[in-house]
């Protein structure tokens, strides 16, 4: 849960609409995710920057599901989390973010998170006017 706090504060600081949700254990649907983006102002019928967010305890599995994200055609980047004793990956693609193709994208991610042992954190996207 803190992990999940970091990264909502996190996004806030850099001025982005959160579309995870710090009272949840999970992160909320993609329909509540998109109706948060929408509420904060968002214009969803442009294209968006959409970043989820994967952790894992072990370098390996982090690299083998970067690797598979890729595949996907989603621009990863690996980071390590000391604080968590925890590797990061954060894969983006830019899209419309329609409810469909979001569930699709997320059951994908969630997929291959699942598949090398890791949690999958949510999405958020940056807010587009």
């Amino acid at each position: 849960m803190n992990t999940l706090r970091s990264f909502v504060a996190g996004a806030l600081l850099a001025g982005l609409a959160v579309v995870a949700s710090v009272q949840a254990a999970e992160p909320p649907s993609d329909a509540q995710a998109l109706q948060q983006l929408q509420k904060s102002g968002s214009d969803l019928s442009k294209l968006h920057r959409v970043e989820y967010q994967l952790r894992f305890p072990v370098e390996d599995e982090a690299t083998g599901a970067a690797m598979r994200l890729e595949d996907l055609a989603f621009a990863v980047t690996l980071e390590r989390d000391d604080a968590h004793d925890s590797w990061v990956v954060l894969a983006a693609k830019r899209m419309y973010p329609v409810e469909t193709d979001l569930r699709q994208l997320s059951d994908k991610v969630k997929t291959v998170t699942s598949e090398a042992h890791g949690t999958y954190e949510g999405w958020r996207a940056s807010q587009i006017k």
